[in-house]
């Protein structure tokens, strides 16, 4: 993977207890001046290359994209866009398929279906298909180990928020925010939902230099349980927003819809993120915010042994859905390296020609 220093990395997708969960309909602006590629092709024929190329091209004209990485492949490349969201190009294929909206008028479809010779694929047609069935159980293994673990990890947080003086943990959100917000009178602030953290073949991975390249001032609630600084981002979150702030808000991969993980406020260069055993947070904190100065001791000690017991077998659970994505990502190297063979790299790079001719 490339050095992150000034990038901002993301996933925009999670392998979540109910099925892969994207929200790459995020990357969407229907500008009908923006440019947006969608990208069609089998595994190895291009497309994270050709996405590495566009990127590299955007940071010379001065436009430094957003990237957009793979939960199945964090070397992978899924999609890189604009900071203004002007020029999107995507890897439009399963498991985030996307078809075009506005066909031609906004998006264009790139097929590299055609840069293949077929006649070599159905050479190794039997295997191929069922890599990809091997691939696809692979993931579904992963699913359901991730779905146990987040039942587990709810557990913990309903313990752990009996213990939770809820409303301590709001006052002090708040706090925070009137000292470091500035209330904008008649703006409402806008979202991006993104992932900075997800279950992948590298383990839990969180691309943890984005902090530093969105910001200067870190507050960090160290947080093994999840409930106070649950409680402690929904509450930044509403504050941000209501303050007429344009925010990007991290949710949990494994609680995709309900949990926030981190918030940033990329104008202030501002951030509010929870660090864990199973993602601590590397950049340099402001400020730590202990999630123990919240809890009832006395009631803490009655769930204690439960909780610790309920953490450690929901990160064994997790560990083990990492050995199916890696499982995964050892069947999708094997299909790719039967379609690389098939595929004419010159009609990929006279593609990647046109996109880049967009980028001029």
């Amino acid at each position: 993977m490339p050095s992150q220093s000034k990038t901002p990395c993301f996933f925009l997708g999670a392998n979540a207890p109910k099925g892969y969960y994207s929200k790459f309909d995020q990357l969407f602006n229907y500008d009908p001046e923006g440019k947006c590629f969608l990208i069609k092709g089998g595994p190895g024929t291009g497309k994270s290359t050709l996405m590495k190329k566009a990127a590299a091209v955007l940071k010379e004209k001065g436009r430094e994209p957003e990237l957009i990485y793979c939960t199945a492949d964090t070397d992978s490349l899924d999609a890189v866009i604009t900071p203004d969201g002007s020029f999107v190009i995507l890897d439009a294929t399963l498991p985030h398929a996307v078809e075009p909206k506005y066909p031609g008028a906004y998006e264009t479809t790139v097929s590299l279906c055609d840069c293949w010779d077929e006649t070599v694929l159905k050479e190794n047609s039997e295997r191929i298909m069922e890599l990809f069935n091997r691939n696809r159980e692979a993931h579904e293994r992963a699913r359901r180990y991730i779905a146990a673990a987040a039942n587990l990890f709810d557990e913990a947080a309903r313990l752990s928020l009996d213990t939770v003086s809820q409303e301590k943990v709001a006052r002090t959100a708040l706090r925070v925010c009137a000292r470091e917000l500035k209330k904008r009178r008649g703006r409402q602030g806008t979202e991006k939902i993104r992932f900075l953290s997800g279950v992948t073949d590298k383990g839990i991975f969180m691309f943890g230099e984005t902090a530093e390249a969105l910001c200067d001032k870190i507050y960090v609630v160290e947080d093994d349980c999840g409930a106070a600084s649950r409680i402690f981002m929904s509450t930044v979150r509403r504050a941000a927003l209501d303050f007429g702030f344009d925010i990007i808000t991290c949710r949990c991969s494994i609680f995709p819809t309900e949990k926030i993980e981190h918030v940033f406020i990329p104008e202030l260069r501002l951030g509010f993120m929870t660090s864990n055993k199973r993602h601590p947070v590397t950049a340099p904190p402001y400020r730590v915010i202990h999630s123990k100065r919240f809890v009832d001791e006395k009631k803490l000690a009655k769930h204690k042994i439960r909780i610790r017991f309920t953490l450690r077998a929901a990160t064994e659970l997790l560990n083990e859905a990492v050995r199916c994505m890696k499982e995964a990502k050892a069947v999708h190297d094997e299909l790719e390296s039967l379609y690389i063979p098939a595929v004419d790299f010159s009609l990929v790079e006279k593609k990647l020609e046109r996109i880049l001719s967009e980028i001029e």
